[in-house]
């Protein structure tokens, strides 16, 4: 968008903006689809979404263009998260191994990351190409939107467990925001999620790109960079239930924001390969993030009933969060420079810094 298509910071962090505002404003409807008419449901319509914005993407040109496809890939998230989890989680629950959860996750996402860990060097070889002296990674898009559409076929092909009964929409609404509020430990945890949510994602949505920008990085190696960290990333959650187990969640929970805040300020005084070595702590705790988040929800949700639309709404204030500070780092980037946005989105997402002395009980402590 920026590089190529030369939108400024700002018009770059509105377009985030748009995202996340679309995703949130649809997240818990498409939750609620998901426990009302099937998870695989929800899966079907979300990898054609995510199809639609990707080619959406590929021929975009101007800013509205842009916003388009990211109503596109908003509405495409927004179907899949929640269904995906609950689906998993609900499919070993249905055969008493719901104590499996952490490690089959862990596979699912190891693989993920290992597949795009792959994937980014190869795009940086075959799919930039040079135009008029801008590298252009156009061609990426247009595979990503094929990818997509397997990914459609897959969740053709997957089988719900059998639900005991549909709830209504007004039960299951109803019921998730209950279960939210008076579940012991759930407003806490999400408290948490959302604040770790926002430092994980501004790294890497608002900052990747200026940072390796800034230290001479080129743009067909910015592939190779993310391809480290979700190597990085990989690991750690293939480690991340051994680990759980070993020394109990509460040391991960707070080392993820300690982590990323300590990134954040050795972002501002490293140089070179070093500033880019930097993220592969973001990769890190990418990789323990989602596994930890999700095996906790999970164990608090009291009813697969409505599992995907108390997902949903704890993925929904965590994406509110960031709509709200990827347009404040846009603008902050633009008049103020590199360092001081970065020192003041930190700065926003150390809300975890703060609660995290309250996880004594409940979902957070050491099982």
């Amino acid at each position: 968008m920026t590089a190529v298509r030369h939108m400024t910071a700002k018009q770059y962090g509105v377009l985030q903006a748009i995202y996340y505002l679309v995703v949130v404003a649809t997240e818990v409807p498409s939750g609620i689809l998901a426990d009302r008419l099937g998870r695989k449901t929800a899966l079907v319509l979300g990898a054609l979404m995510n199809a639609a914005g990707a080619f959406t993407f590929a021929l975009a040109g101007s800013f509205f263009e842009f916003a388009a496809g990211e109503v596109l890939f908003g509405l495409g998230t927004a179907l899949i998260s929640g269904a995906d989890s609950a689906l998993l989680y609900d499919s070993l629950a249905a055969h008493h191994r719901e104590a499996e959860y952490p490690r089959a996750e862990g596979a699912a996402q190891t693989i993920w990351l290992l597949v795009t860990a792959l994937g980014f060097p190869l795009t940086d070889l075959f799919l930039v190409r040079t135009n008029g002296g801008v590298q252009d990674p156009v061609l990426a898009y247009w595979f990503t939107g094929a990818l997509s559409m397997v990914g459609l076929a897959c969740a053709l092909g997957m089988q719900e467990p059998p639900m005991k009964r549909r709830l209504s929409t007004r039960e299951i609404t109803v019921g998730a925001l209950r279960d939210v509020v008076h579940i012991p430990g759930m407003l806490r945890l999400i408290a948490y999620s959302v604040g770790v949510f926002v430092l994980l994602r501004a790294a890497v949505v608002s900052f990747f790109n200026p940072v390796l920008t800034a230290n001479e990085i080129p743009v067909d190696n910015f592939g190779l960079v993310l391809a480290a960290t979700n190597v990085v990333g990989a690991g750690t959650v293939y480690l991340m239930p051994r680990l759980m187990k070993r020394y109990g969640e509460r040391v991960f929970m707070a080392a993820m924001p300690v982590s990323l805040v300590v990134m954040f300020a050795l972002l501002m005084v490293v140089r070179a390969q070093a500033a880019a070595a930097l993220f592969c702590i973001q990769g890190a705790m990418f990789g323990v993030y989602p596994l930890l988040m999700r095996t906790l929800l999970n164990r608090l949700v009291p009813s697969p009933e409505r599992r995907a639309t108390i997902l949903s709404i704890e993925s929904m204030l965590c994406r509110v969060a960031f709509a709200l500070v990827v347009v404040w780092s846009g603008w902050a980037l633009d008049v103020w420079g590199l360092n001081l946005a970065m020192a003041t989105t930190a700065l926003m997402g150390c809300i975890p810094l703060v609660i995290a002395p309250l996880f004594s009980k409940g979902a957070a402590a050491n099982r």
